[in-house]
């Protein structure tokens, strides 16, 4: 069970114990110290949490988190089969990127081929593929944000420029016919090399966010690909085919 789904079941037994302590959260799901903590962390810096002397509790004067559980039970759904038609793509020896996203941290998660070089600057994407131990994993070093866990910067593009991926999974905040959105512009940046040095480049998305705009987008110049849940808006869809961009959709 990767984080995201101990996470789930965490909210769940949050709702129904009112507080989980540290050992509690070890026993019940065969964890370490340092993975308990890690969870908690995350709870409590998801806003799903209050943070207490040896665990954590309900939020204090904070909706109910029932129907945000409901909906990342869903998303977290979404998102794993766009990981999993991801991780078919990929055979035994490749070098791949994993991009900055929940959904390529599901593919991180369930990487089951062999040989690999797996080339990331998030922090959760490097833990996860290490879980598979004949897989070579880089986690490019930059300045660290501490709440993302994501490392960026000059160093990072730097580094970038010394590879050469078979396979890059990138995400993204938004997508239109304009293009692909993101929150920042170091972002853009780092997309712009990451598709500069691979072979082949897929976006993973779900529906959710088609539509979005942000201050900041790329074109599909140098997108082979983009893999979503639901088929995308005809407009939209008829974009990408004059972009030469394949569309996989989980629903035809």
């Amino acid at each position: 069970m990767n984080q995201k789904e101990r996470i789930l079941e965490e909210l769940k037994l949050l709702e129904s114990q009112k507080t989980i302590s540290q050992e509690e959260l070890m026993r019940i799901f065969s964890i370490s110290k340092d993975t308990a903590r890690r969870d908690i962390v995350k709870l409590v810096e998801s806003g799903l949490a209050e943070r207490y002397p040896g665990g954590v509790s309900q939020p204090i004067l904070k909706p109910q988190i029932e129907s945000y559980t409901n909906r990342l039970v869903q998303q977290s759904k979404q998102k794993q089969g766009i990981a999993y038609a991801a991780g078919k793509l990929i055979k035994n020896h490749m070098t791949i990127y994993l991009d900055v996203s929940t959904t390529v941290n599901f593919l991180a998660s369930d990487l089951e081929q062999n040989d690999l070089v797996v080339v990331t600057n998030s922090m959760d994407n490097a833990i996860s593929a290490s879980q598979k131990e004949n897989n070579k994993v880089y986690l490019l070093g930059g300045f660290f944000h501490f709440h993302s866990r994501v490392l960026s910067g000059e160093p990072v593009l730097d580094q970038l420029k010394q590879f050469n991926f078979d396979f890059a999974f990138i995400g993204g905040t938004g997508i239109t016919e304009a293009g692909v959105f993101y929150s920042e512009l170091t972002d853009v940046y780092m997309k712009q090399e990451i598709i500069r040095n691979s072979e082949k480049v897929y976006l993973l998305m779900d529906t959710t966010k088609v539509n979005k705009k942000t201050a900041f987008k790329i074109d599909f110049s140098g997108i082979d690909g983009v893999i979503t849940d639901e088929p995308l808006p005809k407009n939209l869809m008829q974009h990408l085919i004059s972009k030469e961009v394949e569309v996989i959709s989980l629903k035809g």
